[in-house]
């Protein structure tokens, strides 16, 4: 865990009216996730046990995390463990939910004051956002053997379309061998409509990692290539661990895709079953 304050940012939350802030993990391979635990407490033993620092601090808003637990304190003995770094966010008397306080995107003066309005007498429901690093797929992106270029590599997180993403790294996707599937002749880019199978995409590797692919998709590409995607149709998929996947870009340019009897005399791709 991280107790640089860098490794966060605090967002304004338009639900809400009184400028409320909700904390937001600062890196795209990070999230944040909400860990709910409750400390016991008693009148013998009154202390939360956790020692607290505030990590960023502006005015009326702060980041106020665990720094550790005190030796022997009620933090120990927590239902689940506290760890350096969890970001205080809520706190509320066990078994009494409507007690709770939020301490979301509050200084440490602020946030001490909301736990001392609860009772010291039982247990806290502390809730705190620990950040949790993304599975994320490491994607190498190989071209037509005639290209001579190097692989290019990308980095892509859940809910990533492979399309921008290969265009916002300066890889080229459009095939000139592929013709409109919505217009049955002639070639163009569609601009990510999937009609025009310009950026289908070889999967070499990785298949399972992607969305599944729609009928329409299906029915363009996967029906007679079953490892070919649109690239603007194709998203990374709910993923648990990190993943692999390689992509062959213009895969109708690769060599031994047509075979000789299917080219002309300049080596031109002759029609295939009415398509190129």
């Amino acid at each position: 865990m991280s107790l640089d304050p860098a490794d966060w940012k605090l967002l304004s939350r338009r639900d809400q009216v009184d400028g409320a802030l909700t904390l937001a993990a600062a890196e795209a391979g990070t999230e944040a996730q909400v860990v709910t635990v409750t400390i016991p407490r008693s009148d013998d033993a009154p202390s939360l046990g956790l020692l607290l620092d505030e990590i960023a601090t502006s005015g009326d808003a702060g980041i106020v995390a665990v720094e550790g637990l005190v030796e022997g304190g009620n933090g120990e003995k927590a239902t689940a463990p506290l760890l350096p770094g969890d970001a205080l966010v809520a706190a509320a008397e066990e078994g009494k939910p409507t007690t709770g306080v939020s301490l979301e995107g509050l200084p440490f003066d602020s946030v001490v004051e909301r736990l001392s309005s609860l009772s010291s007498a039982v247990g806290v429901v502390v809730s705190v956002k620990r950040l949790v690093r993304k599975p994320r797929a490491t994607v190498t992106v190989r071209f037509p053997e005639a290209e001579g270029r190097e692989d290019a590599r990308m980095t892509l997180y859940q809910g990533a379309n492979l399309r921008r993403a290969m265009l916002s790294s300066g890889v080229a996707l459009n095939d000139p061998l592929a013709r409109r599937f919505d217009a049955g002749v002639g070639t163009g880019d569609c601009g990510g409509e999937g009609t025009c199978c310009t950026c289908a995409v070889e999967v070499a590797k990785g298949l399972d990692a992607l969305s599944e692919p729609s009928s329409q998709e299906v029915q363009m590409v996967a029906k007679r290539f079953p490892r070919w995607r649109l690239a603007c149709k194709a998203t990374l998929g709910p993923i648990e661990q990190d993943e692999e996947i390689v992509l062959k870009v213009q895969p109708r340019n690769w060599d031994g895709f047509y075979r000789d009897d299917e080219v002309d005399v300049d080596g031109e791709p002759l029609a295939r079953d009415g398509k190129r």
